[in-house]
């Protein structure tokens, strides 16, 4: 199934392929990718959320990265696909209620609004090496821009920030701008 959603994207975004060759690689070989130890890569949902008059972007600060950057995880055991950890994360992250899907091809909502491959760098805490995350990113409108209780605590705040400000900023994960770029050129 993931390898369907993949093919489906690059139809949508062919000019990604060269990118995503490590998970091209992964799913032709049939690795786990859903296994958060697998450090050759593995799936994280990120969710790109918008306030509901479009003009702000949410963000978190991640404490164990000390940057602000878009919600998002590894997908939890028995989770059908990045689509559902995207809008769980962001939840726990945020506590937003979040309102309708903006993606590339509305009839099929598991197609992400971006997907990039990056590096995460080693944690002595977790005892995990330097590996690779295939970050399928979903995009948002939030029903309000009321944010609840951060449930996560490897999370500082989460706040929404002017999208002219957001594109501006640096060290915001990977490739970010694109993503929050690619679904306002959705709307």
């Amino acid at each position: 199934m993931l390898a369907e959603v993949v093919e489906k994207y690059l139809a949508l975004f062919p000019e990604d392929r060269k990118q995503l060759h490590l998970l091209l690689e992964q799913l032709k070989d049939q690795d786990k990718l859903d296994d958060r130890r697998n450090f050759r890569g593995h799936i994280a949902g990120d969710a790109i959320v918008l306030s509901p008059d479009f003009k702000k972007v949410l963000y978190i600060y991640h404490l164990r990265f000390g940057t602000w950057q878009q919600p998002g995880g590894h997908l939890d055991p028995g989770e059908e696909g990045p689509w559902l950890t995207a809008a769980r994360e962001a939840y726990e992250e945020t506590g937003v209620k979040l309102g309708r899907k903006v993606g590339p091809q509305e009839s099929d909502y598991r197609i992400p609004l971006h997907l990039i491959t990056g590096v995460v760098l080693p944690s002595k805490k977790k005892n995990e090496p330097k590996h690779w995350h295939h970050d399928f990113r979903y995009g948002y409108i939030a029903k309000t821009e009321n944010l609840g209780q951060v449930q996560d605590n490897g999370i500082g705040e989460a706040k929404w920030i002017e999208i002219d400000e957001a594109l501006r900023m640096e060290n915001t994960g990977h490739d970010v701008h694109k993503s929050i770029n690619r679904m306002l050129s959705l709307l």
